[in-house]
């Protein structure tokens, strides 16, 4: 017996050399996660005699100290929630018992900020009274409602197995906001908008801050199966999937809209709606909802991973002012899909997206630290210039897209990739062709902003028989697609067409008249085969009575696009996006 002792202790001995424990193999994968600076921008108050955790929500390079918005106050429930987030995942991944304690606190910021009825204000001024009049703070049940929602469902989650009884605290306040979210989402649900010929549910509004919504409620029901938590699901999860249009070769490419105003805008900061409806989706085995996420990210997202990180789409993809915010929403919704379908391309795509953090990008910066934990406040993709500051939202949306794929070791492959080559679309201000035939105005708009999208820069007016023409390089003999930016328009005369040419050959006759005025990318031909070098574009106006074609740019666009990688390693991936086919894949 003896014996037998000696050698099964000689085996745990071996067994606990060899293997690590779960905390070292959890701080092994967390090692990236670097949450120095949040725990900087936080400070710990006492409100009403209750310990809460706030952020501050500026800091500013070069020294990176607090700095407050006199107008807003110092911390607000949009940034704190959010904090609250990242220390329940560092727990959830570390079981780094501070991360809890900060957690709590901030979770404590978060109910504090809460009314009777289940809505919330937002910021707090520096004598920790409540900003109650502010626009982006009101009591209401928008963006930081959402987001308190997302943050207490998380503690509710991680909390029922650590603290059973600060759970039911969480429970009650998340149930209480669920109330809230009902009374704001049966006013009108079943009930559609006609916007531009879109059909749009009536009952979400912000389609993009509704997203985080769900995600609470998502983590919630994964502890507690509660009924009414399921309703709100149901009810969020249909209208999220249903505001998605386009495909592969449509505008707006299979994208989720934001706002129920314009169903031809798309922003990158915050939209979740594919990360919240995978989630969701894979949690009630509502498969139609992880379907929808993935057309977007198939069809939207791999193309942003070809042509690199966006600002947004208005028609006209612009890529100044790109952020964390945006950044961190491919990556999730990639990386949910993942844990939805078990498809190892999304994480690897996923760490591609994240890959704009280490250099990956426009600007050749890293943009976030890790000796530091400072995620840098954004960059302009067309100057190439770094905004320097560390805000709490971009270092927040940082280290949420590092937690997230330092757990799938294929997100990890990609992550540091480099781009080595492009090929993809190409956009032709209107402006930049010549004139053939007629009197085409060109005009600088007294505002970029339509009313539901933006123009990118001037733009030509064209009556009937109006024609412009330029000559486009093409470096690669393959299919092409030609896409006009354009408004589309009422047709008193029963005709508003745009005539395209080639080469002198005549390829379609488009119809871009629509009931009411509105700016969109209209797909002007099927396919087009050109060999490499010069050809001529030349578009034509066909309108009756003399009415006018409002024209913003025209977009040239490969049928198969790619992007040329190199790892660490030096070695070559070519991601490929075949339009037609509608295949995508990573070699």
């Amino acid at each position: 017996m003896q014996k037998y002792f000696q050698i099964a202790l000689a085996f745990i001995l071996m067994v606990s050399i060899v293997f690590p424990t779960q905390s070292e193999a959890a701080e092994t994968q967390t090692s990236l996660v670097n949450l120095d600076h949040l725990d900087f921008l936080n400070e710990e108050v006492t409100i009403d005699g209750k310990e809460m955790l706030i952020t501050h929500i500026y800091s500013e390079y070069p020294n990176y100290e607090w700095v407050d918005d006199a107008d807003e106050g110092i911390a607000c429930v949009d940034d704190v929630a959010r904090a609250a987030v990242v220390y329940l995942n560092h727990y959830e991944q570390t079981r780094d018992s501070t991360s809890l304690e900060k957690a709590k606190k901030a979770l404590n910021f978060v109910m504090y900020m809460q009314t009777d009825d289940g809505e919330f204000y937002n910021f707090i001024f520096d004598d920790y009274s409540i900003n109650t009049d502010g626009p982006t703070s009101k009591k209401s049940f928008d963006w930081w409602a959402a987001r308190a929602m997302w943050s207490i469902g998380h503690g509710y989650k991680v909390f029922s197995e650590t603290d059973p009884a600060y759970a039911n605290e969480l429970k009650e306040s998340f149930l209480l906001a669920n109330n809230a979210l009902q009374k704001k989402v049966n006013e009108k649900y079943g009930e559609y908008n006609i916007v531009n010929g879109y059909k749009i549910p009536a009952w979400i509004g912000g389609f993009d801050a509704m997203s985080n919504a769900l995600l609470g409620l998502s983590e919630f029901y994964e502890a507690e199966k509660n009924h009414l938590v399921k309703n709100s699901m149901l009810k969020l999860g249909k209208g999220l999937s249903e505001y998605q249009f386009g495909s592969y070769t449509k505008y707006p490419f299979g994208a989720h809209l934001d706002w129920d105003g314009s169903p031809t805008l798309w922003h990158a900061w915050g939209s979740g709606q594919s990360m919240a409806l995978a989630k969701a989706g894979n949690l009630l085995n509502k498969e139609e909802w992880v379907e929808s996420a993935q057309q977007e990210a198939d069809q939207l997202f791999t193309h942003i991973l070809v042509t690199g990180m966006i600002k947004e789409m208005a028609p006209t993809p612009t890529k100044d002012e790109q952020i964390a915010y945006g950044v961190n929403m491919l990556t999730q919704a990639f990386t949910e899909l993942y844990h939805a379908t078990n498809e190892k391309k999304y994480a690897q795509y996923a760490g591609i997206a994240a890959s704009w953090y280490t250099g990956n990008n426009d600007a050749n910066f890293q943009m976030y630290d890790p000796k530091t934990g400072r995620g840098y406040d954004g960059l302009n993709g067309v100057t190439g210039k770094v905004n320097m500051n560390s805000g709490a939202e971009s270092t927040i949306e940082a280290l949420m897209s590092i937690q997230s794929i330092q757990q799938m070791p294929e997100a990890m492959e990609t992550f540091n990739v480099k781009t080595k080559e492009r090929h993809t679309s190409t956009i032709h201000e209107a402006e930049s062709f010549t004139v053939k035939n007629g009197s085409p105005a060109i005009e600088t708009p007294e505002s970029a902003w339509t009313g539901d999208a933006l123009f990118s820069n001037k733009i030509v007016k064209l009556t009937n028989g109006d024609t412009i023409q330029k000559e486009v390089n093409i470096d690669k003999q393959v299919l092409y697609l030609i896409y006009g930016a354009l408004e589309k328009a009422p047709a008193l005369g029963g005709e508003l067409k745009v005539d395209l040419k080639i080469d002198g050959r005549k390829v379609s006759s488009t119809d871009v008249s629509a009931a009411n005025k509105y700016l969109t990318l209209v797909n002007l031909n099927r396919v087009n085969y050109l060999t490499t070098g010069k050809h001529t574009i030349t578009l034509t106006a066909k309108t009756a009575y003399n009415e006018t074609l409002t024209l913003d740019n025209v977009v040239v666009q490969p049928v198969k696009e790619y992007a040329l990688f190199e790892d660490e390693d030096g070695r070559t991936i070519k991601f490929t996006r075949h339009l037609i086919t509608e295949k995508h894949n990573l070699q």
